[in-house]
């Protein structure tokens, strides 16, 4: 068990000369400096005040200050009230990194509501699979035409009714509202609406962002993340971050806010010191560079894949000064010695990476912000707050000693409760209440450690989650396919890409580009296979369920 780090072998100290606080910790003081966990509008609310004319976000050409935002958060939450959006009631947020999703979030918060993470490049299939598991009553849309024509096809067959927002952000800044059609309102309206009401504050263990991932078994399921979790995940990340100070630090904000990592380091952490994210809405590793180049981002969160499109501009890379950088925090993916040591040699900066899930709240395990000798290829430590134990494959009641394979488990604040409309199972939690990962590691004796595999099949494609039964199902659909198993098999750029084994029906036949057209309209850019391979017959357990280890040992 690690809970929190405490080394025998010396210890870690970073530029200050002080130890570094994201690695070592007693117990006690460790417990300690979680600050007491608030309501999150709380948060932007205290920042309107102690930063407020300080940027907040900043998304093409305009800044918003936070206390312009706070102005606006309130105003919207009046205007979420007066649309009978009432506490506890859950409201779809299909928005790719704009102001809208910040300012969405803070107003829900204020008012007890829940937000409902949905990436616009999701399919059909997967929005309407979340509107109707979480019962939306409201869904918030760009009108940006591919985007809107989706939210209407799933607020009609679910029953929702659309805010919608102005692309340019023009309902923001000078007001102008969205075209809407029937019971559709503009997020302008909300804008506009005043009130000085006091609101009480909702309970800290209440809902405030409902986020679908794959939970143990690969099944898209609802985590619920109240407002405690939200806090202590954020707070954990901060603490982590060490070199973060108030008022100064700034997130490129690349990774989208539908995905935990996006809503807690670009939504939150900056209202908690006054930082500032720089939103855009498709990550471009020559804009980062630019952006490097002319010192206006601090804080960088990306992905393996990220690491690797920013490498390729060898050149550039190399002329930039990146001392103005704090931290270079990479997820989503496994992050290779290999990609690590490239991009220290090239930027001096030696990237940090995180070990975490949606049911942590997106915090939970990391690398300090320095190579750590003899562990260049281990995952990270436990961040503050958060307990890790490994547990016995045959038995989570057990842990395993240091060094042995064995469950990751984690305990803590920043770990939810239950998933929506689907109470935890023996399968999510241990008989003493540690959430069970799905991923197999060791924790050494001095506390470090290392990610060996994953039990679930979840396939994790450039930072996302893809889930096989939802790559199965489409495929399925076709009516020359008899069985089919998606996995994930490696790929240098993307971590995994998707393979899709299939074998069809007696006296049709497909050919690989026939499949993949069939499949665009129904699959998102990301879940769409990059193979395919059509066997005469797929292997079985003796249970005669189809085997997919049995195939990923074929293929990989």
């Amino acid at each position: 068990m690690l809970c929190p780090p405490s080394f025998r072998q010396g210890t870690l100290m970073h530029e200050s000369g002080q130890q570094d606080p994201a690695t070592f910790m007693h117990l006690k003081e460790f417990q300690s400096t979680l600050p007491d966990a608030r309501p999150l509008a709380q948060l932007l609310e205290h920042a309107a005040k102690e930063f407020e004319g300080l940027e907040y976000v900043s998304f093409k050409d305009r800044s918003f200050s936070y206390a312009e935002s706070w102005a606006l958060v309130r105003a919207i939450a009046s205007g979420l009230k007066s649309s009978k959006i009432m506490q506890g009631d859950r409201v779809g947020i299909c928005l790719s990194n704009t102001p809208h999703y910040s300012l969405a979030c803070f107003a829900l918060w204020r008012i007890g509501a829940a937000g409902v993470g949905m990436n616009p490049l999701y399919s059909l299939r997967q929005l309407k699979m979340i509107a109707e598991d979480s019962q939306l009553q409201w869904i918030i849309v760009s009108d940006e035409e591919m985007q809107l024509s989706k939210a209407r096809q799933v607020a009609e067959e679910v029953g929702a009714r659309l805010i919608i927002c102005r692309a340019d952000a023009k309902d923001l800044i000078e007001f102008e509202p969205a075209a809407t059609r029937g019971s559709e309102v503009a997020f302008a309206e909300l804008c506009l609406e005043t009130s000085d009401e006091e609101l009480m504050p909702p309970p800290l263990d209440s809902v405030a962002m409902i986020q679908y991932t794959g939970g143990t078994t690969g099944t898209p399921k609802g985590a619920m993340l109240s407002h405690r979790n939200i806090w202590a995940g954020a707070h954990q990340i901060l603490y982590w971050l060490h070199r973060i100070q108030d008022d100064s630090a700034i997130w490129y904000a690349a990774a989208p806010f539908s995905h935990i990592t996006g809503l807690l380091n670009y939504i939150v952490q900056p209202t908690i010191v006054g930082g500032k994210a720089l939103l855009t809405e498709r990550f471009s590793a020559k804009e980062l560079i630019d952006l490097v180049r002319k010192r206006r981002v601090s804080v960088l969160i990306l992905i393996p894949t990220m690491l690797s499109a920013v490498l390729a501009e060898e050149k550039d890379v190399k002329e930039v000064d990146w001392s103005n950088i704090l931290h270079v925090l990479v997820g989503g993916a496994p992050l290779s010695h290999e990609l690590a040591r490239r991009f220290h040699e090239a930027t001096g900066l030696w990237p940090q990476q995180g070990y975490a899930m949606t049911e942590t709240s997106g915090s939970g395990v990391g690398m300090p912000s320095k190579k750590l000798p003899g562990h260049e290829a281990a995952t990270g430590i436990p961040m503050r707050g958060t307990c890790v134990e490994i547990r016995s494959l045959d038995d989570p009641a057990i842990e395993v000693l240091p060094g042995e394979d064995g469950e990751i488990c984690f305990r803590g604040a920043n770990v939810i409760q239950s998933y929506w409309r689907r109470p935890f199972t023996s399968d999510d939690m241990t008989p003493d209440g540690f959430f069970r990962s799905g991923d197999i590691g060791s924790l050494t004796k001095d506390g470090v450690l290392y990610l060996v595999d994953r039990l679930k099949d979840v396939i994790i494609c450039s930072g996302y989650n893809v889930y096989p039964r939802i790559i199965e199902d489409a495929v399925l659909e076709h009516p020359s396919v008899h069985e089919t198993v998606a996995i994930g098999i490696p790929d240098n750029y993307r971590g995994e890409t998707v393979l899709s084994v299939i074998t069809l029906k007696a006296g049709t036949d497909i050919s690989q580009g026939e499949l993949l057209d069939f499949l665009k309209s129904k699959l998102s850019p990301f879940e769409m296979p990059k193979r395919v391979e059509i066997l005469d017959s797929l292997p079985k357990t003796e249970n005669a369920k189809l085997s997919r280890k049995a195939i990923r040992d074929m293929f990989t």
